[in-house]
């Protein structure tokens, strides 16, 4: 089977391309060959994955973070191509739903030689995304966090949090369900394929991104004073238990607002003046490499 590796050199402030010289010298050592493909602007990942499919490779390997997952799995969902991940990025939220990748070698073998899974796949106004959508603060602090130069990370995200925090307001909602109807004020909401978002912060802490449904988390409206009461939870997926948090399953979920709201979708900032999303289930799939233990992780 032929491999293309795609890196984006700048992910992770330059985690990805510190890696590089460790996955060469593994690939060497272990008799695998690949191409190697590198970005350089937005909408590489999509571009350079749908040439290497229409060239003829069976596995495209991503060296970078959710944000060039999202491109690369554009080009190739509703393949056979199969996708393999490694933790390139800032936060690695997509990557750590596949296993326990305790070592770097496994996350290696993983990637490229594991077998794949069927992965879910959602569609937020007709845009792919595999691992979240949010709005409201998560939203506003993916915005800032993008504009950070300091830090990467988790420790990029909890600053942004701070600066956030300062002037953030609840967003007045409608939000729709597949059997369920609210309107409301709230200070997130989450809708995630995978667990975690922000690099660690467990906000859909059931999701399974295999079981055709999509986790959303609501949390209300709250005083600014009380959000760092809730948040802290969230690293361990124990803010379900704090009132004014609801945690539903849907496979369509439509948010409406008066006002324009953030989005980041896969931890991507998303267009400006949006005030309503319509969120399904695509019903393509993404083939990605896994580890034995995928469905235990």
């Amino acid at each position: 089977m032929k491999i293309a590796l795609i890196i984006n050199p700048v992910s992770g402030h330059g985690k990805s391309l510190a890696l590089l010289p460790k996955v060469v010298k593994w690939c060497q050592a272990q008799s695998v060959e690949f191409k190697l493909y590198s970005t350089s602007r937005p909408g590489d990942g999509a571009s350079i994955a749908r040439s290497a499919r229409f060239d003829g490779f069976g596995r495209i390997v991503v060296l970078g973070g959710d944000g060039t997952i999202n491109e690369v799995g554009q080009a190739i969902v509703g393949s056979k191509v199969i996708m393999g991940v490694l933790p390139g990025g800032s936060g690695n939220d997509f990557f750590k739903m596949l296993g326990r990748h305790e070592k770097l070698e496994q996350a290696l073998r993983t990637a490229f030689t594991g077998n794949p899974a069927a992965i879910d796949v959602g569609l937020v106004n007709g845009r792919s995304f595999f691992n979240a959508v949010g709005i409201g603060f998560d939203a506003c602090v993916a915005a800032r966090a993008a504009q950070q130069k300091r830090f990467s990370g988790f420790w990029n995200y909890l600053l942004s949090v701070f600066q956030v925090w300062r002037t953030f307001k609840p967003l007045g909602i409608e939000i729709e369900l597949d059997q369920l109807k609210l309107s409301q004020p709230i200070t997130l909401v989450c809708v995630g394929n995978g667990r975690s978002t922000g690099g660690g912060f467990y906000l859909t802490p059931t999701a399974k991104l295999n079981d055709n449904l999509l986790d959303v988390c609501i949390i209300k409206g709250l005083p600014k004073r009380q959000i760092f009461s809730y948040l802290p939870r969230a690293l361990k997926g124990t803010h379900i238990r704090l009132e004014g948090v609801r945690l539903y399953r849907s496979r369509r979920i439509v948010i409406r607002s008066k006002d324009f709201f953030p989005i980041h979708v896969d931890g991507e900032i998303g267009p400006e003046n949006i005030n309503k999303l319509e969120i399904t289930m695509d019903s393509r799939k993404l083939q990605v490499a896994v580890e034995e233990a995928f469905n235990e992780a």
